[in-house]
């Protein structure tokens, strides 16, 4: 399974793929801080993920998923994983309906954001 980060933290991202580097099948692909960033690395090549932050330093998640909605868009759409600390309502419903699979809260979720990437790996590599 190959991952996209989109995040605009250094050290967060660092701490994620850490995290994940034990996990079987599982691939951090590549990296994007900004929006326009990651819609280059969308539009290149394909992932079948994305773990995608809300704000980022140029942009936002929720334009880098939508870019993949797109009939443009050259691609299956990946799984969408947002892992942000804008755990507000509005966010939660406005991910719900591009179709966001899962949405976590970074500062109290994170070992479940971690927990439920893996079990999708394992679930991909099975298909």
């Amino acid at each position: 399974m190959k991952v996209l980060l989109v995040e605009d933290s250094e050290i967060l991202r660092n701490v994620i793929k850490e995290s994940l580097m034990e996990c079987k099948g599982l691939l951090v692909e590549n990296f994007a801080a900004t929006q326009t960033e990651a819609i280059a690395l969308l539009d290149a090549q394909k992932f079948d993920m994305i773990l995608v932050d809300i704000e980022l330093s140029e942009g936002n998640g929720f334009e880098v998923i939508k870019h993949t909605l797109t009939a443009d868009y050259p691609f299956k759409p990946p799984v969408f994983v947002m892992l942000t600390n804008h755990i507000y309502p509005h966010y939660r419903n406005s991910a719900k309906q591009l179709g966001v699979t899962y949405f976590f809260d970074k500062s109290m979720e994170f070992d479940l954001a971690v927990e439920t990437i893996i079990n999708e790996a394992e679930k991909f590599a099975a298909n």
